[in-house]
């Protein structure tokens, strides 16, 4: 893959990330550059607003976006940011310039070509962004189901634990009941009779 192909699919990623994740910066972006919308724009609106600005070779409106592109990314956390390209926005605003000829509108012509193809490689990146956001999302739940079932199955056991300890010391303590009944017993029947009803022994004379 070329520096420059590289290039593009960084910055394709980056918009993409961008207004998948924070479209309201970028609508308020566009707004600033006289791109307005009726209600609630699409995501896909935003991207395809983002690319016939950058199509028209609007430097100042590339310049803002890789600004916010960089004020993002040192605000956030998130690991897709660790390998944002410098320029990338400007690379791919170039290649999607028009090209200034005399002759006929095949610079233009080109320059449609190249923003169409962009716009479908933003829409299929962010289908793909958002399927992995939805994986990533069940992944986190199943986690958390795992770890729920784990802590009740621990809880479940110290219980069990408790109770058997519980049946242990009952046990136990009647145990020490039976044997001390027991004992009494014992030493009751160890006993020699009373000599009850037999005649006292004559005193000698």
């Amino acid at each position: 893959m070329s520096n420059k192909q590289s290039q593009y699919n960084q910055a394709i990623d980056n918009l993409t990330y961008l207004v998948l994740h924070y479209p309201k910066p970028v609508q308020d972006l566009l707004a600033q550059h006289n791109v307005f919308f009726q209600g609630k724009p699409v995501k896909e609106q935003l991207s395809n607003e983002i690319i016939e600005l950058l199509k028209d070779g609007n430097s100042a409106f590339a310049k803002a976006l890789e600004t916010l592109i960089a004020r993002v990314s040192s605000q956030d956390n998130d690991q897709f940011w660790g390998a944002v390209a410098k320029g990338a926005v400007g690379i791919l605003g170039g290649l999607l310039k028009k090209k200034k000829r005399s002759s006929s509108g095949s610079g233009n012509a080109a320059a449609a070509a190249q923003a169409a193809a962009a716009k479908r490689d933003m829409e299929t990146r962010m289908q793909r962004m958002r399927e992995e956001q939805e994986q990533r999302r069940k992944e986190a739940e199943e986690r958390r189901r795992q770890e729920e079932e784990r802590r009740r199955l621990e809880e479940q056991k110290k219980s069990e634990a408790a109770k058997k300890k519980t049946n242990m010391m009952l046990m136990i303590g009647g145990g020490v009941v039976v044997l001390g009944i027991g004992a009494v017993v014992l030493m009751k029947s160890g006993r020699p009779p009373m000599p009850y009803g037999q005649p006292p022994m004559p005193m000698p004379r």
